[in-house]
């Protein structure tokens, strides 16, 4: 007769793969909680960022604790720590989140559209489609204003 054991660690590998891959949530068309789209000027990070981190890039996605591609975890509990002044375990030199610098951050560069800046990494997020314009804006709108916690 056969051994069920491996059989068993074959499915789960399986279900394991399938949910890695299927990993990079697709949340299209989430924006601010109150549904618009908008920008944000005087954005503030739990109100503002935070949200569509979480629900674009942390909640069963790319960035989630069991996820954790390139090292970063976008959770609410972790994404502000993960984010400010550090730097990229992908793209050596380079700081994710300069507090008043968005244009030298590397986070604006990889949820832009200028493939020149990201250094060949894809346009995050992976696998989805992209932030909306407002929502781009707005973390630009936070990082320039120093990038507070707030």
């Amino acid at each position: 007769p056969l051994d069920p054991s491996p059989v068993r660690a074959l499915i789960a590998g399986w279900i394991i793969m399938g949910g890695l891959m299927t990993g990079c949530a697709d949340f299209d068309g989430v924006t601010e909680a109150n549904g618009a789209d908008t920008v944000v000027v005087a954005a503030q990070f739990a109100r503002d960022v935070r949200p569509v981190l979480e629900l674009r890039c942390g909640i069963g996605g790319c960035h989630s604790k069991a996820a954790h591609q390139g090292g970063l975890v976008l959770t609410p509990d972790t994404a502000y720590r993960a984010l400010v002044g550090r730097p990229t375990q992908t793209r050596g030199g380079q700081v994710l989140v300069r507090p008043g610098d968005a244009e030298n951050s590397f986070m604006v560069h990889a949820i832009r559209d200028d493939d020149s800046k990201r250094l060949g990494l894809a346009r995050m997020p992976l696998g989805s489609g992209a932030l909306t314009p407002n929502q781009i804006q707005t973390i630009v709108n936070w990082i320039n204003r120093g990038a507070p916690d707030d």
